[in-house]
């Protein structure tokens, strides 16, 4: 009796460690929406890149999270547009259909409504990849890319581009020109200097604005002083490998 007795407190107390951390990791993609909101002062669509400096940093768990914080404002309606079209893991994480997609919309394949995935928040809408192609850069530096987004910006308030690793492919400097910053995602004890600097660079050499930074997994939010602290859960495979240092 005494071991059941001691079995359920180490359940309760696990349970209120989960309900702890949940709490945290909510709290602070709220922090990351607010300073997000503060960072753009414009009326009409705000537009987002999300990019990391190399792949497995936590750059989807987190575009989808932020995402999700800023369409639970009152009003508030968010795109989610997946333009890694290498590696693309948004609907594996959200369980979407990528029969259609991105891909597709941009070769001219589709219209644009049907790409449109609404999820079961009716102000979250997301577009997948669809299908690979051989010609990523060309298909995100086209005029069906610039016309997409046009015309997204006058139904949604906030449009988030998740993109691949800027070290590792070019693929998202062209839509630098089409977004109102960037979010760089970085991983505790995993990101180096020199890589951020690198791709910081790449930033400001094609007239980006950086907006800030979120570190994923530092140990506890109380050793966290300053920027945006947040949990993922730990993401491996796939590979960017022979497109490695093709950037620049």
């Amino acid at each position: 009796m005494a071991r059941e007795i001691k079995s359920k407190k180490k359940n309760n107390n696990n349970n209120k460690s989960n309900e702890t951390l949940m709490f945290q990791v909510t709290e602070s993609y709220k922090k990351a929406r607010t300073n997000l909101v503060y960072s753009i002062i414009k009326k009409g669509c705000k537009k987002i890149i999300i990019t990391s400096p190399f792949k497995s940093e936590g750059k989807t768990t987190t575009t989808i999270n932020v995402a999700i914080a800023l369409s639970q404002q009152v009003d508030t309606k968010v795109m989610v547009i997946d333009c890694d079209l290498r590696r693309p893991t948004v609907h594996s994480t959200m369980n979407l259909n990528s029969e259609k997609g991105l891909a597709n919309f941009l070769n001219d394949e589709c219209e644009l409504g049907e790409i449109i995935t609404h999820s079961e928040s009716e102000n979250l809408d997301f577009i997948t990849f669809g299908a690979i192609p051989p010609n990523p850069s060309e298909l995100l530096s086209s005029d069906n890319m610039t016309d997409m987004v046009r015309r997204l910006e006058m139904v949604y308030d906030y449009i988030i581009f998740d993109t691949p690793p800027i070290n590792m492919v070019v693929d998202m400097v062209p839509l630098i020109g089409l977004s109102d910053g960037i979010v760089m995602v970085v991983r505790h004890n995993n990101t180096t200097y020199p890589e951020l600097n690198r791709a910081v660079e790449t930033i400001n050499r094609n007239q980006g604005k950086i907006l800030g930074i979120i570190i994923n997994e530092i140990p506890t939010l109380e050793t966290a002083k300053g920027g945006y602290y947040l949990y993922r859960r730990r993401r491996r495979g796939g590979g960017y490998s022979s497109y490695e240092s093709n950037v620049y």
